[in-house]
């Protein structure tokens, strides 16, 4: 069966519901959380649960793609998808809540595995970087599409917003044997139980010790899970070592291509989680935008990174371009962020808008080229397993993203907060509970106040957070740059690698 011209952006349309829907599930989990009665530490479970499923089982499905074929992988993916999704919009308790949404964690991590492992083998070796912009361009006008209806929907009803992605779902599932054709299937393959069970636990350990950052680094909460979590990292190569058939070979983290890849997967989700959610936060705390402006204020950097992907894949050839590319893109991503962080309370949205392009174009030039060598460096043995670690290395950036951004924002934030809480007039007496809120917010982007001290606080916190940002942006900044660098360097030593290889089989 010959690939149609519209299996790759089949493709990205499936891969986009990864992105859709954890954004559509965090729109809808304030009124689902009211709903079912889920507070505190709950809530917080609620709104992690699907990305810790997905770190854990991510691998798996990547080698299960290879072990019984993507088509079918695929396949069964999109109906777990369906069946979580309506377990938790149908859901009449917190606990059946939670399982569905577990269950559409590992499905969609593992159909965003199975698209981009599917994108090499639907197109020609010399049309891999083309497939591969294409493939991130419908993921990105997916995820615009899907996550604007999504909020429509979710001010109507949580239970309706949760349809969304299994309809979506539904729609797709008919098209799969039309549009993708069979791969190759290894059944001679074995599942190495211990490899997997030691990064799952790794990951899921990070993770969830990265997500306690905004506490600090110093809170128990954030330094024993990551701890534990690195400790089980060791553990999981030690035993890869000793292992015949591991989930994959533990000497591909010794070649300079595929440390690139990752060291670069995880510095442009790091600047992706920080950019998206502290100018998110910017526009609703400081600047009192609505959810639906926000998404529509995202388009300018949603829309570069998009079309972005395509220039980029035009410009890519085997063996070729990479260190360009990446080096170009890491400047751009690190201008980008530093212009951001010149934000003050009264910035224009237009102020802001050069800076969102040159982030959106920085993050397409890093990304499309770092898909393309996890895709070189897999062997075809293990060509699942590797190129699902895409998304693991991605997970962890996003996270460190996430959480980091939040604790810096903070603690720059903090530097002058109860001076400007006395110049605005508290008493002493007020200021040890106007902090608390104020740090409430600056942690979560959540606001919570009485009405009679709305005022105060919002003064505070505009400045508060437009300062913390400033520092933020620029910290984050230098760390983008530093892991570019580490990247490139390590991209040098991958090309030395490879010239050897063949003057070696020469």
């Amino acid at each position: 069966m010959k690939p149609s011209n519209l299996v790759v952006p089949y493709l990205g349309v499936l891969a986009s519901l990864q992105l859709i829907d954890p954004t559509v599930a965090n729109t809808a989990l304030v009124q689902a959380g009211r709903a079912l009665d889920m507070h505190g530490s709950t809530l917080a479970f609620a709104a992690s649960i699907s990305t810790l499923a997905q770190a854990a089982t991510v691998l798996l499905m990547g080698f299960l793609g290879d072990r019984l074929g993507r088509r079918r992988v695929l396949a069964a993916s999109l109906l777990l998808t369906i069946a979580g999704d309506l377990i938790a919009l149908l859901a009449p308790t917190a606990g059946l809540f939670l399982l569905g949404r577990a269950l559409v964690g590992i499905a969609l991590g593992s159909i965003l595995a199975a698209s981009f492992a599917a994108v090499r083998f639907v197109s020609r070796p010399e049309q891999l970087g083309r497939a591969l912009g294409l493939w991130n361009l419908l993921i990105v006008a997916g995820f615009i599409l899907g996550s604007l209806l999504g909020g429509v929907l979710a001010d109507s009803s949580w239970r309706l917003a949760l349809g969304l992605v299994p309809v979506i779902a539904l729609l797709c599932l008919p098209l799969l044997p039309v549009l993708v054709p069979e791969m190759p299937a290894n059944r001679d393959l074995k599942a190495d139980v211990p490899g997997l069970i030691t990064i799952a636990a790794a990951m899921v350990l990070v993770l969830t010790g990265v997500s306690h950052a905004v506490t600090g680094f110093k809170a128990p909460a954030f330094w024993a899970p990551t701890g534990a979590g690195l400790v089980m990292f060791a553990v999981h190569l030690a035993i890869e070592r000793r292992r015949s058939e591991p989930i994959f070979p533990v000497a591909l983290y010794s070649r300079g291509c595929f440390a690139a890849a990752i060291v670069s997967g995880i510095a442009w989700n790091f600047a992706q989680a920080v950019v998206q959610l502290q100018t998110s936060n910017f526009w609703q705390l400081v600047q009192h935008y609505s959810t639906s402006q926000v998404a529509l204020a995202q388009l300018p950097l949603l829309i570069c990174f998009g079309a972005g992907g395509v220039v980029v894949g035009r410009l890519m050839a085997p063996g070729r371009r990479t260190t360009q590319l990446m080096a170009g893109g890491c400047i751009t991503l690190v201008v980008g962020v530093i212009w951001l962080g010149w934000i003050q309370p009264e910035s224009t949205y237009l102020s802001l808008v050069p800076g969102l392009l040159l982030v959106g174009l920085g993050l397409a030039f890093v990304a499309v080229p770092q898909s393309a060598l996890f895709v070189q460096e897999a062997p075809a043995r293990y060509f699942g397993a590797v190129t699902a670690f895409r998304t693991t290395s991605g997970q962890l950036g996003f996270a460190l993203g996430f959480a980091a951004s939040g604790a810096m924002v903070n603690g720059f934030g903090f530097a002058s907060l109860r001076e400007r809480l006395l110049k605005l007039g508290a008493s002493p007496a007020e200021i040890p509970a106007l902090e608390a809120k104020a740090r409430a917010a600056l942690s979560s982007g959540v606001l919570s106040h009485g009405k009679a001290s709305a005022s105060t606080v919002e003064k505070v916190l505009a400045g508060a957070y437009a300062n913390g940002l400033t520092g933020t942006m620029v910290v984050v900044g230098l760390l983008v740059g530093l892991l570019g660098a580490i990247s490139l360097l390590l991209l040098v030593i991958g090309h030395q690698q490879q010239r050897a290889e063949q003057e070696q089989a020469a």
